[in-house]
Parts: C-alpha cells; sequence; structure tokens
C-alpha cells in the first residue's frame, strides 16, 4: 500500500485535476520555477532512498527535462510515511501548493 502526494510551485486550475493530470503525465497547466527544482534537490539530499518513489524519474526528464522544475510527485509506501512531516515542511520553505491523494484534499 502506498500515498500519492504531488507538489508544484504555479500551476493553473483545480489543484484535483492538476494532480489527476500528473498521473498521466500531464504537465502543461504547470509552470516551471527554480523552486521545485531546490526542493527535489533537497528532498533527494536529505532521503536518497526517495528517489526509487519521485517522478519524474531520470529517465522521464531525458524526453521532458523541465518537468523537472514543475513538479515532484511521490508514492510513498507505508515504510516511508515517517518522511512525510519532514517533506510538508521543506515544501512550506520553498513556497510550494500540491496535493495529497490519499487525503483527496489540497494543500
Amino acid at each position: 500500500m502506498s500515498s500519492d502526494f504531488a507538489f508544484w510551485k504555479v500551476g493553473v486550475g483545480d489543484p484535483g485535476e492538476i494532480y489527476d493530470g500528473l498521473a498521466d503525465g500531464e504537465t502543461d497547466v504547470l509552470e516551471p520555477h527554480p523552486d521545485v527544482t531546490r526542493f527535489r534537490g533537497e528532498l533527494l539530499s536529505r532521503w536518497p532512498d526517495l528517489v526509487d518513489v519521485l517522478e519524474p524519474t531520470e529517465d522521464d526528464l531525458a524526453d521532458a527535462p523541465d518537468d523537472a522544475a514543475k513538479y515532484v510527485l511521490l508514492t510513498l509506501p507505508v515504510g516511508m510515511l515517517g518522511h512525510l512531516d519532514g517533506i510538508y515542511e521543506l515544501a512550506r520553505e520553498h513556497g510550494l501548493r500540491g496535493y495529497s491523494g490519499v487525503a483527496d484534499e489540497a494543500f
């Protein structure tokens, strides 16, 4: 069992629809922002094990390099949910918005 969380800085539209679009690889409603890139880097610096549950993956970025600055999508297994408070804190520090697929609500 896992829980999905999406983070972005600048997006147009309903957060739930943005989240659903990300699951389908649709990123056109999001704008690249350096805060997303910094968030991604700090996530992987603090918790390197997140690389296996983070999107866009390095393979995804080969086709769409701007996506690294648009969003971060995490599919956290139960064993990694202990990172969540720190992840949310880091997202707040970078002024990111997002959506929890589990709670079905924006944050």
